[in-house]
């Protein structure tokens, strides 16, 4: 069984080796590298096979010219010796053995044709006479048993050795001039014509030949040159010596031998090479992919990104990858989690619009019920206007979170007293969140700031009111401190809001920040609102370019720390606003006409009645167009009330067609948008005043105060 899986494991890894590319292209490549390298070789071998056989077919024609040339060179000598030995008076030399004849007739040969020795033999094999050169003194080196072949051959041609060396002998029987054939007559005798086989000898071979000659000594080494040797045979047919010709060899393969070496070992060598590299630039690559693959392996795109090429450039799109696929899982986490927080937040929505809204429908109704007295219904309309607070505060929770998610927020900077800021805020928690058993205190610094800071107060206000209301809201009894520090080395303002109350549990911590979030754990029951307060004071600490941070033990207490960025106000000239308190006039109308354009009846009515107490004439318009209208047939308009949001015309649209035939009524824009790009565009169009919804009775009369008491302003 486990031979059987080892086989299939073997079978399994050879399939996808060679299924795979890389192996196919290892494959094609070594199939036609080696395919070169055979059709070299065989080229190789060819080449060494036609350079044996054109070296001996050059072999085979030298050794023919040579044998052609020696036999050309023979002929004059047999032609001299054939003409002089059938001549009458040589044969009666033979018998009359007259040396001066000789010497006279005959011995000019030696001369005419350049030998060394000439002599003659009488019949018997006697020695008559001889004629040579200085080269040869040697007398008489003709052997009998020479003489008996000539006599057979009539003309023959052999080598002799002779103490002077090896000579060329040239012998012939003599006959009358009858005879030339030499086969009527009987010889009479012989003639040798010797020439003896020196330098000089070789010297007019070689020039004739264009070769070398010496004498074959047996150990000749032919390197570029075709050679023949030439037997030297005597009158028995027997080899005396041998000569050796020599001539260079211009055709060389040797050259060829080695480009074609040179590219069988280049073509080896590219294989390898290429394999080295194919594995280090593609296999291992590719390998490295494959594990990312597979695995999401590190390593293997850390790998990928060092090798050079493409290969780095996908190392680095697969590690953008990692990093895309880890963000969209901790955003589909976060989704999740979102989506949860979400469920659980319209759940806790509609509790807590529903308390506030319970509270009011409730304590409406009871005001209607004559057996409460005057006292309690007093107490009710307290009630049911901090639940309003709480709804509109609810509300704008919802969309000053909206608003941070859509990154409409910017901070709004501009000189602030750092100090003021703080003692009022904290002034405005004693007054609201007073509680007898929690001591409420502010620490100052030691070093306060020398002058104004530039920062959005209203943010910074925010959330040093979100911190400590949190704090209040989770310490029944103990104390709660702001502290807040001036670092003007780190250029921070670093504020601590602490409580001794009951602490965050540690499972709870991870997630504070977090939008919806809210503390579920038994014995807590301080956990109104929707858990957007401290998301939103994280956001608004971020935009002041500073960090949030907390520390908590359960039943010890909580500690929160922010810091914001210092920046001096450097300015010369600081104008300083102070809010006045406005006293509420009693009736200050005189029958003066405010139109107020409004589409909701409700907010009508509520206007209306505020308006009326002080005295003032009410005209309505539905919608913007017909405001336009009624401040067109009517001048005696004092002051408009424009709703911003209106079906037909807008108060925007409405407030510049006004302004086209009307530039002195005052038109006071109302907006039920706390966006402060919005208030900015009321006051770029040029409305005279806002007031933002919900109505305040007191801001209403503000208004009425400014434009009716001080007409000037």
């Amino acid at each position: 069984m486990v031979q059987h899986l080892k086989t299939r494991i073997v079978k399994s890894i050879t399939k996808r080796y060679n299924d795979s590319t890389y192996s196919k292209v290892i494959t094609l490549l070594s199939l036609v590298t080696f395919g070169l390298l055979l059709l070299v070789l065989s080229l190789y071998f060819y080449t060494r096979i036609q350079e044996k056989q054109i070296f001996k077919s050059s072999r085979e024609l030298f050794s023919n010219e040579i044998n052609s040339l020696l036999k050309l060179n023979a002929e004059p000598y047999t032609s001299v010796i054939n003409d002089a030995t059938y001549w009458d008076e040589f044969v009666d030399f033979t018998k009359t053995k007259d040396v001066t004849w000789f010497n006279t007739s005959v011995a000019n040969i030696i001369d005419t044709y350049k030998v060394e020795y000439l002599c003659a033999y009488s019949i018997d094999g006697s020695f008559i006479t001889k004629v040579s050169t200085l080269k040869i003194k040697t007398k008489d080196f003709i052997p009998d048993a020479a003489l008996k072949r000539i006599r057979e051959k009539k003309v023959d041609k052999f080598y002799l050795k002779i103490p002077e060396g090896i000579v060329e002998v040239y012998g012939a029987t003599i006959h009358p001039s009858n005879d030339p054939y030499k086969n009527k007559t009987q010889p009479s005798g012989y003639f040798f014509i010797a020439r003896l086989l020196d330098a000089e000898y070789f010297a007019n071979i070689e020039e004739i030949s264009s070769s070398k000659i010496k004498f074959y000594e047996g150990n000749e080494k032919a390197r570029k040159t075709v050679f023949t040797v030439i037997p030297l045979k005597d009158y028995e047919g027997k080899t005396i010596s041998s000569l050796y010709f020599k001539r260079a060899y211009d055709i060389d393969f040797s050259i060829t031998k080695r480009i074609l070496l040179i590219t069988a070992l280049a073509l080896l060598l590219s294989w390898i090479v290429y394999y080295y590299y194919a594995n280090l630039w593609s296999r291992l690559p590719i390998s490295f992919i494959k594990k990312i693959l597979v695995n999401g392996d590190p390593s293997a795109i850390a790998s990928l990104k060092n090798i050079r090429g493409e290969f780095r450039y996908i190392g680095k799109l697969f590690e953008e990858n990692k990093v895309k696929t880890e963000q969209l899982a901790i955003a589909k986490s976060k989704a999740e989690e979102s989506d949860k927080l979400k469920s659980a937040f319209l759940m806790n929505l509609s509790h807590e619009i529903r308390t506030p809204m319970n509270a009011i429908l409730g304590f409406t109704d009871m005001l209607s019920n004559p057996t409460f007295s005057d006292a309690e219904k007093e107490e009710f309309i307290t009630i049911i206007k901090q639940s309003g607070k709480n709804l509109i505060d609810i509300i704008d929770d919802l969309v000053e979170m909206s608003k941070i998610d859509s990154n409409i927020v910017k901070p709004n900077i501009y000189a602030v007293d750092l100090d003021e800021l703080v003692q009022s805020t904290f002034n405005s928690c004693k007054g609201i969140l007073h509680n007898e058993a929690v001591d409420f205190k502010l620490i100052t610094p030691e070093k306060p700031a020398r002058k104004k800071i530039l920062t959005d107060g209203t943010k910074l206000r925010e959330v040093i009111a979100n911190l400590i209301n949190n704090a209040f809201k989770f310490t029944e009894e103990g104390s709660v401190t702001l502290e807040y520090a001036v670092n003007e080395v780190d250029n921070k303002i670093v504020f601590t809001v602490k409580d001794s109350g009951i602490g965050i549990p540690e499972e709870f911590q991870s997630s504070v920040f977090k939008r919806f979030s809210k503390i579920n754990a038994k014995g807590i029951s301080a956990n109104e609102g929707l858990g957007l307060g401290l998301a939103i004071s994280k956001a608004y600490v971020a935009m002041l370019g500073g960090e949030i941070d907390f520390k908590s033990q359960l039943g010890i207490g909580t500690t929160f720390t922010f810091s914001i960025l210092l920046h001096y106000d450097e300015s010369d000239d600081v104008e300083v606003s102070e809010e006045s308190k406005i006293t509420v006039p009693i009736d200050m109308g005189s029958e003066k006409i405010i139109l107020v354009a409004e589409d909701d009846n409700i907010n009508f009515i509520l206007i209306e009645k505020l308006l009326k107490m002080h005295g003032f004439k009410i005209i309505r318009a539905k919608d913007g167009a017909e405001a336009v209208q009624l401040c067109k047939e009517n001048n005696e308009i004092d002051l408009v009330f424009m709703d911003i949001k209106m079906p037909n015309l807008n108060g925007y649209e409405a407030f510049q067609k006004i302004r086209e035939f009307n530039t002195e009524i005052p038109i006071i824009a109302q907006t039920s948008y706390s966006f402060s790009e919005e208030i900015d565009r009321i006051k770029e169009i040029g409305f005279d005043d806002y007031l933002s919804k919900p109505l305040d009775k007191v801001k209403i009369a503000a208004i009425l105060k400014k434009y009716f008491e001080n007409p000037e302003k």
